[in-house]
């Protein structure tokens, strides 16, 4: 499972023990730094490959990207979600580089090339050449024109061209013995190489030239790590043999020293944040991460990470410090990740006054042992840690305008949110007198707080004709004309503007309504209704019988245009409501049940000795009284005023009428009575010649009703053999069944091998046929 971390949650993470898997097998692990003075309880650390040691994170913040250099891959850290993925294609992967467009990872390998990641491709390619001898450390230029290889194995430095379309060596400078880290001014000017086996640090121009090399003893033993405060007037070389990081003065060159900071155990390597105020150091004997303070030039405290820890990379916004933990390969190594500064990510409310004295919550992470807190570098009045994520404070007095918080601890300073200082908005409390005319002309003296410096005052929306600020508490104003209405009272000052909830009535004509058209309508509603009147400018409010409009538009003051809104049958006046009041029709609008319509009836067809249960499909149908066939009520249910079930008896065959009445009319439809379904069963024919029996040539036909399942009765049924005509009428009785006596034709019964039994069908019956056959 990936979980999206923000900053805040980032810390709260640190705070508790991570063990989430992430993807494949990677997984996030508890680590927690000792003697409360981290930021928090706990760092999460990310698994990666064997033996990591380069470590970089592009421009953007949003991946971070680890050199193992005890297998063939680099890691690619998700620094919003820890996720990891592997990047195979690599081989014993020392330094890690990322172009300033994120476009490129550059990592240099045991087999002396460089191997570069495309980043939007996700593929790796190989550049070999022949100055690279062991190379370590990489670094790319500002511009992202230039890298920068030293090669530890060769003593020199491999200048690179990148803006070719392949990677271009254009120069080699030889510099001290095992060249080991190399960083680029900030602002590209230089280039400054550890020479690990000489103690001494070589700088070098963007091009190579070799510009000087610092004089014995200005640098500590076995130097490794290098890094440029963002000024670049200050690097920090890691002196890994004397415990020491040296702090140089890069404004001279060769650079000179300034001082060193003592108390580290095998410093390695080193970064400093973005505001120069802090400088971290890796100590690869101790298992920790030095924090230092570039100002006073002090070691501030010693974070926890995991074993033997080789190189540093900082978030752009330096909220969070990325270690490889090198592990000596075995088991696979891991990066701790430290918050080491304060961040803040929010303040409420998000607004006060410029008087101060308003209480603030600071949200955010890494609050612990906070020493200060400012807004826009004005100390809060007072402030108390709630815990590592929260700070509530009292601002202080301050003009007027946005500000950002900023927390100190002993880490470091981190600066966020957003609290406006405002100046205290107006507040109204009365006006006197309340009303006026529409013609304006009227003194009223408005009273509340705040009112010093007002700049606009307005009735119902109306500018005052004139105005004047009495004192901080009343202002006298005239009204200018305007329409009838309430509206609030309206004052704007440098704090704001406050509208009501004091409000002003100019007082006019109420509407009269002279008459409407049309005067009924539906009660469906949707009937445009055009009143004539006068006084309409202003309408709040039109009724149709007392019945609120749909909606309405003043034409002009003396025409409205409404819509009416479904309602049962009624008949009222029409009104119409302006802020001057309510004008009342003398006549009445009525609302009509329209009449029904049928649209369909399913099924259209049905037989005539049957019931038939249909749909029948229309409009204003949910007022229905009854339904008639041919003028015969039927049972029936109302569904909808679109549907009605109905149950057709049985009828004549042919085609009928069904209707559909209700108050307001009726609707009408045909339906077709088909002939019943029948069945003609036929018996076999028992026939005993020699002794003759008296069932012998006695033959029997029965008729069914199919679509009724009842026998008919009353039907001629013939019964014939070949050509012979056996009975010619025999009437089926109660049960259905017709009888032919045919003893004198048993013979031709015989010859035609049985009989058939016919019904011709009438009205309301469909014909059918049956054959007997023949049984001895």
């Amino acid at each position: 499972m990936n979980t999206t971390l923000n900053p805040q949650e980032l810390s709260r993470a640190i705070q508790a023990a991570m063990a989430t898997a992430r993807q494949g097998t990677n997984q996030i692990e508890a680590h927690g730094p000792a003697g409360g003075q981290a930021t928090a309880a706990g760092d999460p650390t990310v698994t990666v490959g064997l033996g990591p040691i380069g470590v970089a994170i592009n421009s953007a913040g949003t991946q971070a990207y680890v050199a193992n250099n005890s297998d063939t891959t680099i890691s690619v850290i998700d620094t919003t979600t820890l996720a990891v993925t592997t990047v195979p294609g690599f081989s014993a992967p020392l330094g890690v580089a990322v172009t300033p467009d994120g476009a490129r990872v550059l990592v240099t390998n045991g087999d002396n090339t460089l191997r570069i990641y495309d980043t939007g491709t996700s593929t790796v390619s190989t550049f070999s050449d022949a100055s690279f001898n062991n190379p370590f450390e990489v670094a790319v230029n500002p511009a992202g024109t230039r890298a920068y290889v030293a090669n530890h194995g060769g003593n020199t430095v491999s200048v690179i061209d990148l803006t070719t379309l392949m990677p271009n060596v254009i120069a080699t400078p030889g510099v001290g013995a095992g060249p080991n880290g190399v960083a680029v001014k900030p602002d590209g000017s230089q280039v400054y190489v550890t020479d690990q086996n000489s103690n001494e640090v070589t700088v070098l121009d963007p091009d190579g030239a070799v510009l000087g090399t610092t004089a014995p003893g200005t640098v500590g033993s076995v130097p490794i790590g290098v890094a440029f405060n963002p000024a670049g007037t200050r690097a920090y070389v890691a002196g890994n043999g004397s415990g020491a990081l040296t702090v140089l003065d890069a404004t001279a060159t060769p650079p000179t020293q300034i001082t060193t900071i003592g108390g580290l155990s095998q410093p390695a390597g080193v970064a400093v944040g973005p505001d120069g105020t802090r400088a971290y150091v890796v100590n690869f004997g101790a298992d920790t991460l030095s924090v230092v303070d570039t100002v006073g030039n002090s070691l501030i405290t010693s974070l926890p990470v995991g074993h033997h820890p080789s190189r540093v990379a900082l978030t752009p916004d330096g909220n969070f410090a990325y270690v490889t933990d090198n592990n000596d390969g075995n088991p696979p190594g891991t990066v701790s990740i430290l918050q080491v500064r304060p961040i803040v990510t929010g303040i409420t409310p998000p607004s006060g006054t410029t008087l101060g004295g308003d209480t603030i919550t600071i949200t955010g992470s890494g609050f612990t042992g906070a020493t200060s807190v400012t807004l826009n570098s004005s100390p809060v009045a007072a402030f108390t840690v709630v815990d590592d994520n929260t700070i509530t404070a009292t601002t202080p007095a301050h003009s007027a305008g946005t500000v950002q918080a900023t927390v100190t601890t002993p880490l470091g300073s981190g600066t966020g949110g957003s609290f406006t200082f405002a100046v205290p908005p107006p507040t109204l409390s009365g006006i006197n007198p309340t009303s006026g005319p529409t013609s304006g002309g009227t003194l009223v003296v408005i009273t509340g707080t705040h009112l010093t410096g007002a700049t606009a005052v307005s009735t119902d929306g109306a500018a005052a004709a004139a105005f004047q600020v009495v004192d901080d508490t009343h202002i006298a104003a005239v009204t200018s004309p305007h329409a009838a209405g309430t509206g609030p009272v309206s004052v704007t000052t440098p704090g704001g503007t406050v509208s009501g909830p004091i409000t002003y009535t100019y007082v006019g004509t109420p509407p009269a309504i002279s008459g409407f058209v049309p005067t009924s309508g539906s009660t469906a509603g949707g009937t445009q209704v055009t009143i004539s009147g006068t006084g309409f400018t202003g309408a709040t409010a039109v009724t149709i019988a007392g019945v609120a409009a749909a909606s309405f538009q003043v034409v002009n003051d003396t025409t409205i245009v409404a819509v009416t809104a479904p309602h049962a049958p009624v008949s009222g006046p029409v009104t119409v409501t302006t802020p001057s009041g309510t004008g009342v029709s003398t006549g009445s609008y009525t609302y009509l049940t329209p009449a029904p319509t049928i649209t369909g009836i399913f099924p259209a067809q049905g037989p005539a000795g049957a019931t038939t249960q249909v749909s029948i499909s229309g409009t204003g149908l949910s007022g229905a009284t009854s339904v008639t066939v041919d003028g015969t009520p039927v049972t029936f249910t109302v569904v909808s005023d679109n549907q009605i079930i109905a149950t057709l008896p049985p009828h004549a065959s042919g085609t009928v009428t069904v209707a559909v009445n209700t108050p307001s009319g009726s609707a009408h439809i045909g339906f077709t009575y088909t002939g019943d379904r029948t069945r003609l069963t036929a018996t076999p024919a028992l026939v005993q010649l020699f002794p003759p029996q008296t069932y012998s040539g006695r033959l029997t036909a029965t008729l069914t009703d199919l679509d009724t399942g009842q026998p008919i009765a009353g039907q001629p049924i013939t019964f014939t053999t070949g050509s012979t005509t056996l009975c010619a009428s025999a009437i089926t009785n109660a049960q259905g069944v017709a009888v032919c006596n045919a003893q004198a034709s048993l013979a031709l019964i015989i010859i035609n091998n049985g009989y058939t039994a016919t019904y011709a069908g009438n009205a309301n019956h469909q014909p059918a046929t049956a054959h007997g056959p023949l049984t001895a």
